[in-house]
């Protein structure tokens, strides 16, 4: 923006005034449409569509004028959580660099970038992890009861007299439980 600029009173969302550079000779710059991005910050109806160049920049002036998050969202119209990655992508909410050797990124958490938080996490989880227990090996349903009767009927076999007996009975132990 190196044209000359006109201060745009913001009174809408902020308690006191506040003055927003727009510029005054030009309605365009590339992609950016300045006209559409003075009248979403005045609050002008019908709101105009903004483009995501045009919110980005909108955003950037308006919390360099101390607009909060919320007005910000409102204004420009796109989430709150939006307008703080903006603001940390362009430094502008405290964004400090990885504390990790030989690297410039933003932080994360734990002041480590993405790439290196995440390594930090693997490293964490391999040595907090439990130990995994190997799974119990059952013995076999012994004949003379129902699950001996039942493992008759999966390996395909011919039931014996005892395991017939029980499911019999199971059934009938059933019938007299419930009257």
């Amino acid at each position: 923006m190196t044209s000359a600029l006109r201060p745009l009173l913001a009174t809408r969302a902020c308690a006191t005034p506040t003055r927003v550079a727009l510029p005054t000779d030009i309605t365009y710059t590339g992609d950016i449409d300045w006209i559409a991005i003075e009248r979403a910050i005045t609050g002008d109806l019908p709101r105009p569509q903004l483009t995501r160049a045009e919110q980005l920049t909108a955003t950037l002036l308006l919390v360099q004028a101390g607009w909060t998050e919320k007005d910000t969202a409102e204004a420009v119209g796109v989430n709150r959580r939006q307008i703080a990655r903006w603001k940390f992508d362009n430094g502008l909410s405290g964004a400090s660099t990885c504390t990790a050797d030989d690297c410039d990124d933003l932080v994360k958490g734990r002041g480590l970038c993405l790439k290196h938080y995440k390594q930090d996490q693997r490293r964490r989880e391999r040595y907090t992890a439990p130990a995994k227990r190997m799974p119990r090996r059952r013995e076999p349903a012994k004949c003379g009861t129902r699950p001996g009767y039942k493992r008759h009927l999966r390996e395909d076999t011919q039931a014996c007299d005892a395991c017939r007996a029980a499911n019999a009975n199971y059934g009938a132990d059933r019938y007299r439980a419930a009257a």
